[in-house]
C-alpha cells in the first residue's frame, strides 16, 4: 500500500503504559451513511484491522491499548487492499476518547479529546503550509515517468529541493519542542528532526529541554541512544571502529580501510530507496576505485532476509565489500553511528575522518570529483 503519513506519524513507536481502554469516533456531514471506516495500528508490532460503518454520521470503535501508538483510519479504502490511499488521516491511539469531526470528508478531520492528538493538532496546523508543500513535491516526483525517477540529476534536484523544505520546517519544530517539553509529540518530534538530518547538536539539546518521564520511556531512551550514536560519528570525528563480518563469513573492520576514502553505506534488500540509490553508487565506485575510493555496504537485513540480502547484492551488481551481523535495526554498526533511517551513508576520509553525511546521487559524485581530482 503506497500513502503519504504525515512525517511524524511515521516515527513513533508504542509508548510503553499499563493497558487501558480507548474509543475513537467520528461525527459529522463528512461520514455519509453507509460509508465504510477502516483502523489500523500495531500491538507489539502486529499489524491490527478493524472496520466500521457510518450510521447516522456516526462511527466507532473501542478496544484496549499499552501506551500510545501510530494509527490510521480510511474512508471507504481498505487499506489491504489499495495501492494508493485518498481518503485517510494518521493520528495517535493512547488510553481515553478520541473524537473526528469531519464537515466533508475525513482527511480534512479536526481530532480532539486526548492530549497527544491536540498536540499533533497543533503542530500540523503550524506545518500545515510547509506540509502541503512537501506532499505536493513528492507527489509530482512519483508523476513523472519511471526513467526520469532513476535518472541521477532528477533525483539530485527533488532530494535539494525536499532537503530545503525540511529546513524551513526546522523552527517550527525547534519551536514546538521549546514550548511543550512534557508533550509525547515533541519526543516524536526529536526522533523526526534526527531523520530530517537537522543538526545534532541543536538536536540534543532540545532532548535535553523534555521532561524526565519523557527521557526515561522507551522512545526516550532509544531516541538518547541514537543521538550519542550521532554525535559520536559527526562530520570532522574520527569514524567509529567496528568489525562485522561479510557474506561469507570472513570478519571486516571499517579501519581495514585506512588510507582510501571509503563510503559506509547503510542499506537494506527490503529498503526501496535503498535499492533505488544502488545505481548512483555503482557509479561512483566505477569512476573511482582505481583513484583511492571504495565503498563498505552494511545491510540491516535480519535472518529472516539472508537469502533476499546476497540475492539483492547479486542483483544490483554490487562489487564491493558487504557486511551484516544480520541483526536488523540492533546491526551494532547502525546502533554505533546512530542509524534511524537508511539509506544512509558516512563518508570517511584516509586518516579515518568523517568529512559527510548522507551524501547520495549527484552530491556524492561532485564531493569525489572535488576529493579525487
Amino acid at each position: 500500500m503506497k500513502k503519504i503519513i504525515p512525517l511524524l506519524l511515521l516515527l513513533a513507536p508504542v509508548a510503553a503504559l499499563a493497558q487501558a481502554p480507548f474509543t475513537v469516533k467520528g461525527t459529522g456531514e463528512g461520514f455519509k451513511n453507509g460509508d465504510k471506516i477502516y483502523l489500523t495500528y500495531k500491538v507489539d508490532g502486529k499489524p491490527q484491522l478493524d472496520s466500521a460503518v457510518v450510521n447516522n454520521h456516526t462511527f466507532g470503535f473501542k478496544g484496549t491499548i499499552n501506551g500510545i501508538t501510530p494509527a490510521s483510519l480510511y474512508q471507504n479504502e481498505n487499506p489491504m487492499q489499495i495501492e494508493v490511499a485518498y481518503n485517510s488521516i494518521g493520528f495517535y491511539i493512547e488510553p481515553g476518547d478520541i473524537l473526528f469531526t469531519a464537515n466533508d470528508s475525513l482527511k480534512h478531520a479536526t481530532i480532539s479529546g486526548t492530549q497527544t492528538n491536540r498536540d499533533l493538532m497543533k503542530i500540523s496546523a503550524e506545518l500545515k503550509t510547509l506540509q502541503s508543500k512537501y506532499l505536493k513535491l513528492t507527489l509530482d516526483f512519483e508523476a513523472l515517468k519511471p526513467e526520469q525517477q532513476k535518472d541521477i540529476n532528477e533525483v539530485a534536484v527533488f532530494r535539494k529541493k525536499r532537503q530545503t523544505i525540511l529546513t524551513e520546517m526546522e523552527p517550527v519544530k525547534f519551536g514546538f519542542i521549546s514550548t511543550h517539553p512534557g508533550s509525547y509529540i515533541s519526543l516524536v518530534t526529536v526522533l523526526d528532526l534526527m531523520r530530517s538530518a537537522a543538526p545534532i547538536q541543536q538536536v540534543a539539546a532540545a532532548y535535553a529541554s523534555l521532561t524526565p518521564d519523557l527521557k526515561a520511556s522507551p522512545l526516550g531512551k532509544k531516541t538518547a541512544a541514537n543521538i550519542t550514536g550521532q554525535l559520536r560519528s559527526a562530520v570532522d570525528v574520527m569514524a567509529p571502529n567496528f568489525t562485522l563480518p561479510d557474506t561469507k563469513g570472513k570478519l571486516i573492520k571499517l579501519s581495514d580501510y585506512k588510507g582510501k576514502y571509503v563510503l559506509v553505506d547503510f542499506w537494506a534488500s527490503w529498503c526501496l530507496p535503498c535499492r533505488a540509490e544502488n545505481p548512483n553508487i555503482k557509479l561512483a565506485y566505477s569512476q573511482f576505485k582505481d583513484k583511492g575510493f571504495t565503498v563498505l555496504g552494511i545491510s540491516l537485513d535480519d535472518k529472516q532476509t539472508e537469502k533476499a540480502w546476497t540475492k539483492a547484492i547479486k542483483d544490483d551488481g554490487l562489487a564491493w565489500t558487504q557486511v551484516s551481523d544480520l541483526k536488523g535495526w540492533k546491526n551494532e554498526a547502525a546502533i554505533l553511528y546512530g542509524i534511524t533511517s537508511i539509506p544512509a551513508n558516512v563518508l570517511v576520509d584516509p586518516t579515518g575522518k568523517i568529512i559527510a553525511r548522507d551524501v547520495k546521487d549527484r552530491v556524492l559524485m561532485d564531493k569525489l570529483s572535488e576529493l579525487l581530482k
